[in-house]
């Protein structure tokens, strides 16, 4: 055995390694039948389809002091939208709505979840990210024209 009379913590991290040297391994055989491509991408059906443009994502961490970043401004068009929770709280039960007023149904259920990730395409205007139990915690969101 190469480490005789391990301590827990030792034994621990020499499996996170083993995993991390595995999954390692994986990456460069999927990457050399790919052909050197680590991504996988599909051939064209035909040579006038373009194709799409990759999804942007936009984070926004809960924090203890509420919503970081405070604005977020992008264009038109299909995002990811993540919500982190670093507030130290259990749940952090969200909504989002239109400036002008109006809910926009988009399900935001975070019970016991500290990631959450929803596809979004807003139509241009702003939008209000807000927290239940403290309406001061908010985050505007500009869709441009």
């Amino acid at each position: 055995m190469w480490f005789p009379q391990l301590k827990p913590q030792s034994r621990q991290i020499r499996f996170l390694l083993s995993i991390f040297l595995l999954l390692s391994v994986a990456v460069l055989i999927l990457a050399h039948l790919n052909g050197g491509n680590l991504l996988l991408t599909k051939a064209a059906s035909s040579p006038e389809q373009r194709p799409e443009p990759p999804v942007q994502a936009e984070l926004v961490t809960i924090t203890p002091a509420g919503f970081e970043p405070a604005e977020i401004t992008r264009p038109p068009g299909k995002f990811l939208f993540a919500v982190d929770n670093r507030s130290g709280m259990d749940e952090v039960d969200l909504y989002l709505e239109r400036e002008t007023g109006g809910r926009v149904n988009v399900p935001l259920s975070r019970k016991g979840r500290l990631a959450w990730r929803e596809a979004l395409d807003l139509t241009p205007g702003t939008y209000l990210l807000r927290a239940r139990h403290d309406e001061s915690w908010s985050c505007r969101i500009t869709i441009t024209k």
